[in-house]
């Protein structure tokens, strides 16, 4: 049995080795990595700045025993912000890891936990990659507490960022696409799944109006001679639906009114999933 430990403030229990989920996972290597490099370099690393920073006016406000963060973001700590003591991160990635935080590797739509046994889940950027956007959804519920939160980062359609997709998702040499491989979950779509599974919303934040390409030398990160930042600016106000991006928050319900409905086949888990721990005394 494999023990987890976070600063030594609660565990998880798993029956099998350091990939913790056995043959059912598949990590999404190839598409996010292309998003790695996206996020690494402007304008990606602008957008990556913008989401931690909306994550801190959030996160501190949310509170419980245990937060889970499905799939990292470069190298930035999405987590930092929270006031939750025990964090772990769920790598969707073969080649990352995380040296802060109690790390496990799982498929995002079979979590090897508990039901009903964490406070706040961020899926950040892992719908774009998930070939079953809406069992995802619905493990993130199946996992949360009552009255826990939902937060989703993922990318809109109807944006430049979308257009910019479309016209060179099919060129190998075209790095400025930050979800090649992937799709967009719509949030009409997240909206309903979440609202069946028993989830009332809470925020949606829209950001990143910008072409998801660096316009030559005109663009210079966050400095005062960025002719796109006025799209950031006014956006928000004069054309929010067109947002590259979105933060969306949800609430889990104390008691749902709608039975739960599977989505897909139950498989039989590998592994025997177990609560995370409670804190040490």
């Amino acid at each position: 049995m494999i023990t987890l430990k976070c600063h030594g403030y609660g565990e998880i229990e798993f029956l099998k080795g350091p990939d913790m989920v056995g043959k059912n996972c598949v990590v999404h290597s190839t598409p996010r990595q292309g998003l790695h490099d996206w996020l690494s370099r402007p304008p990606g690393s602008m957008l990556l700045d913008t989401e931690v920073k909306l994550l801190g006016d959030s996160l501190p406000y949310l509170f419980g025993y245990h937060i889970l963060q499905v799939g990292r973001l470069g190298n930035a700590d999405l987590l930092t912000h929270s006031k939750i003591n025990h964090r772990v991160v769920v790598e969707v990635d073969g080649d990352r890891s995380v040296s802060d935080y109690s790390c496990l590797r799982a498929e995002p739509d079979a979590l090897p936990i508990a039901s009903d046994s964490v406070d706040v889940i961020i899926l950040s950027h892992v719908l774009e990659f998930s070939p079953r956007m809406q069992e995802t959804i619905q493990e993130a519920e199946r996992v949360l507490v009552a009255e826990g939160h939902l937060l989703v980062l993922a990318f809109n359609f109807p944006s430049l960022v979308g257009i910019w997709h479309s016209l060179f998702e099919g060129e190998k040499t075209a790095p400025w696409i930050p979800c090649r491989g992937g799709g967009f979950p719509g949030l009409g779509r997240l909206e309903d799944w979440t609202t069946v599974l028993g989830f009332d919303v809470v925020s949606i934040k829209r950001y990143f109006f910008r072409p998801p390409k660096r316009i030559g030398s005109l663009m210079n990160r966050g400095g005062t001679s960025d002719p796109l930042r006025f799209l950031d600016t006014a956006g928000p106000r004069f054309w929010p639906f067109f947002s590259g991006a979105y933060l969306f928050v949800a609430k889990k319900r104390v008691a749902t009114l709608t039975p739960r409905k599977s989505f897909w086949r139950q498989p039989k888990r590998p592994l025997i999933a177990v609560g995370l721990g409670e804190p040490s005394s």
